[in-house]
């Protein structure tokens, strides 16, 4: 097995364990923000040290900067899957209750935003696509759009799209400071 994969499923098991742990200790929800931080943290480290650690086992050669690029990528998607499939079954299976809390506040906020037909009408006034519509249709579609927002799927498809974008992000700009400033090649 490549030494950038090794180095992405191992980033990734600790993500995943401290996740775990996290979750056990009761914390899950206080930790969601810091926890989105802390995966592109480890994404970051994924991709420098699957690349670092890949070139110091050939003897750090002179090579294109294509292949140490996708020697980066390598690890960055590694670890993009693996987390954005375990993220997927955190929410849906594991921990329901953030989905939850979040769908809960989005609702909450929107009752708070319009609470009666008077809102609605300012709203009708000024945005033409609910001009035929009533008030009970549109707290209905919105609260549906909720749903859709904060599904397990919708969640893991944002996860995958964004790891996937600072993967590319992470790979591109650690290739060149590792070849220009760490290597100076």
């Amino acid at each position: 097995m490549k030494t950038s994969v090794k180095v992405a499923l191992s980033v990734s098991l600790i993500w995943i364990i401290l996740n775990l742990l996290i979750y056990l200790v009761g914390y899950s929800r206080a930790f969601f923000t810091a926890g989105i931080l802390l995966n592109i943290f480890f994404l970051l480290c994924a991709v420098s040290l699957g690349l670092f650690l890949t070139k110091k086992e050939k003897g750090f050669p002179e090579s294109l900067y294509l292949e140490d690029f996708k020697t980066a990528m390598q690890s960055g998607i590694i670890y993009t899957l693996l987390i954005s499939g375990f993220i997927y079954l955190y929410h849906e299976r594991i921990d329901t209750g953030i989905r939850q809390s979040l769908i809960e506040a989005r609702n909450a906020s929107l009752h708070q935003t319009y609470p009666d037909a008077a809102s609605f009408k300012v709203l009708q006034d000024s945005d033409p696509k609910w001009k035929d519509k009533n008030f009970d249709l549109f707290i209905e579609e919105q609260e549906d759009l909720t749903l859709g927002i904060y599904s397990s799927f919708s969640v893991f498809i944002f996860h995958m799209m964004g790891l996937f974008i600072f993967s590319m992000f992470f790979s591109f700009f650690g290739t060149i400071i590792m070849r220009k400033i760490i290597l100076r090649q």
